[in-house]
């Protein structure tokens, strides 16, 4: 009741100052759309040209996925037919893939496998009209008996589709459009009337919000003389500003479009230093959703509008944090593990290049141009176009979505006012005290603790092939008991307390963990002037106990045979011993000593431990993961209370190849 009673006050507040967005009057004389306008741009035609091939090839690969729909032959989609997000969204990006390419850039027939006639006629125009059709506003029903819309996310797919429409307008057959302008009306009818959520810990709701202000963009685009106009431009702005607002713009003396930002605050969905959770994480992936207020932004751009302040606040901020965990290859350092799949280098070119465009980030041009040569690797590999080879990425939408963002790259740089010199990223330490994480990064590695949801000690090279997976027990490993007869737990942890200290040039972090009420580790971490990371461990029983398996100061080993920075092996020297630890094979070695080599990656420890390393077998979150283990105890083991059951000293640093 609190939160409709101040968005209540907001819309007030909105409406009252209505004067200071300084909102121009939509010219609907002589338009039933507002038109779109691309400026000639010579700044980045290089990096525009590249992205715009990229996108070619993975329209000619998604176009393979075609097919007539069983209930009606004149209409297409690439996926089976139902009314949930992994047979919509899919569809709705696809449409606006093949909508950018019909009315942008320098179409290439060879490169797409048709021409912009035929993609227009065969293709775009048979999958709107079945989107359109069943719609809660159509007048058909999916293959599951349902149509789709009112959903969670259906807001973003409608704004897919508004784009898709309104890119090729004048080519579109009347029923389409009405068709169009119903289910985005719909949708933005629905997200208007509705309270924009907030929430810090583990779910933000920074994404969500955002994808809800773009159906709300794409209602203006379609319906400039529209009777709502004025409620969904005053809601654009509140759903883009919500998304990413911390709980320091309550008293903040800044402005938005001349309005106080803490006069239009209600919650905070991103911590103070610009970090936010999702997924129970401090969660990199969910940090770049900005990109969807930022689309906001560009449909103003495109438009010749006076863009809105509200799309774009506080989303520099985010992205230079965002950037303190990108590697060399334009993909990310993951603190607190990673769900999603992690190869995903292309994902992140939009934010490059809106940094690059709108924020004038010379590092954004480096991780920019990183992206685009992972992503034309990546597509070199698949003779049909596609940049993600076969089970690198899990999720359904993750191919025509994928070329959706990059269509928001290529036109966005259309608007950069600088010809910047891209500089490599910044090293030092970054201490994000609500996010719970510490980064040091220097020349060599990037050394990472965190302890919040996800406590994990990891060190990562600066290089293109990342060695270290982002396993959510990194540093930390496991015990595992008997917990009934011929079944095994592996204990939880929990964080009993922490020290934290940052320096001008590195950290030291003192930290105990238990595992379970049966083992505490003492763990300490400091990172070294010379680029090497040293990690101190004692484990002491809490009580008498018998432990079946304890694996601590373990760490994911990346060892994939399609990537293309990886090469399908790992060489390991374990003690003196050499093994060539081939990918998929699922073999195991095992060896007392004191250090081991994993290619130029060196693990140092301070006395004899028995180290094992295994090699997976599957892919596991679209990825390979060997496990190595510095400090194993295999067997069962019963300890007396305080007895300590083993200390090391873990020194890490990467070596020169």
């Amino acid at each position: 009741m609190k939160s409709l009673l101040i968005f209540t006050l907001l819309a007030l507040t909105y409406t009252i100052n209505a004067q200071n967005f300084e909102t121009e009057p939509l010219n609907i004389k002589t338009q039933n759309v507002l038109t779109c306008k691309l400026p000639e741009n010579k700044l980045y035609q290089k990096e525009e040209f590249r992205i715009y091939r990229l996108i070619e090839g993975q329209v000619h690969f998604l176009r393979g996925l075609l097919r007539n729909w069983n209930n009606d032959s004149s209409m297409m989609l690439i996926t089976k037919s139902g009314s949930g997000e992994h047979f919509i969204r899919p569809n709705a990006t696809f449409a606006a893939d093949l909508s950018f390419l019909y009315r942008f850039g320098d179409f290439d027939e060879k490169v797409v496998g048709t021409s912009r006639a035929m993609l227009l006629s065969k293709e775009l125009i048979p999958i709107l009209r079945y989107l359109v059709r069943t719609h809660k506003e159509g007048d058909l029903k999916t293959d599951d008996g349902e149509s789709w819309g009112d959903a969670w996310q259906s807001a973003h797919w409608t704004a897919a589709i508004g784009n898709a429409a309104w890119w090729s307008w004048d080519a579109l057959p009347q029923d389409v459009r009405q068709g169009v302008r119903k289910v985005v009306a719909h949708e933005a009818d629905r997200i208007e009337h509705t309270v924009p959520p907030h929430n810090l810990k583990l779910d933000s709701k920074s994404e969500e919000n955002a994808w809800n202000s773009q159906v709300l963009s794409a209602a203006l685009l379609l319906m400039p003389s529209d009777a709502r106009c004025s409620k969904w431009e005053l809601a654009v702005k509140k759903w883009s500003l919500t998304s990413y607002l911390r709980q320091a713009d309550s008293t903040s003396n800044d402005k938005v479009d001349n309005i106080p930002i803490s006069t239009v605050f209600t919650g905070a969905n991103i911590h103070n230093d610009y970090t936010l959770e999702n997924h129970d994480i401090v969660h990199p992936d969910y940090m770049g959703a900005w990109i969807m207020n930022a689309g906001n932004d560009l449909d103003y751009l495109l438009t010749g509008r006076k863009t809105s302040e509200t799309f774009l606040y506080n989303l520099s901020h985010v992205y230079d944090k965002q950037k303190r965990f990108y590697l060399p290859d334009g993909s990310y350092c993951y603190p607190n593990g990673q769900d999603w799949a992690i190869f995903r280098n292309a994902d992140w070119m939009p934010c490059h290049a809106t940094a690059v465009a709108r924020f004038n980030d010379q590092e954004g041009l480096y991780y920019l141009h990183n992206a685009l040569d992972a992503a034309e690797k990546m597509q070199a590999r698949n003779s049909n176009g596609a940049i993600y080879a076969p089970g690198e990425n899990f999720f359904p939408s993750s191919q025509p979505h994928l070329a959706y963002w990059l269509t928001q790259a290529w036109l966005i740089l259309h608007f950069a006012t600088k010809d910047l010199k891209e500089t490599t990223p910044h090293v030092g330490v970054n201490n994000l005290e609500e996010g719970k994480i510490i980064l040091h990064r220097d020349d060599k590695a990037i050394q990472t603790v965190s302890w919040g949801e996800q406590k994990m000690i990891q060190m990562m090279p600066i290089a293109k092939d990342h060695i270290i997976s982002p396993d959510q027990r990194n540093g930390i490993g496991r015990v595992v008991v008997s917990s009934s007869r011929d079944k095994y737990s592996t204990l939880g942890i929990k964080l009993k307390n922490i020290e934290v200290n940052p320096s001008k040039n590195g950290f030291t972090v003192k930290m105990v963990i238990n595992h379970g009420n049966l083992v505490q580790s003492e763990l300490y971490c400091q990172t070294k002037s010379d680029g090497s990371f040293k990690i101190k461990e004692k484990l002491t029983a809490l009580q008498s106990c018998t432990t079946d398996t304890i694996e601590t100061l373990t760490f994911g080993i990346l060892n994939n045979p399609n990537w293309v920075y990886e090469t399908g092996k790992r060489n390991l020297k374990l003690g003196n011993q050499f093994y060539e630890a081939k990918a998929g094979t699922d073999l195991f070695f095992s060896n007392n000593a004191k250090s081991v080599f994993i290619d130029n990656l060196h693990f140092k420890m301070d006395n004899v431990s028995t180290i094992t390393y295994k090699i997976a077998k599957q892919l596991e979150r679209s990825r390979y993961t060997d496990r190595l283990v510095l400090n194993s105890i295999p067997t069962k083991h019963d300890w007396k209370k305080d007895e300590v059951i083993s200390e090391h000293q873990l020194t890490i640093e990467v070596q020169a190849k």
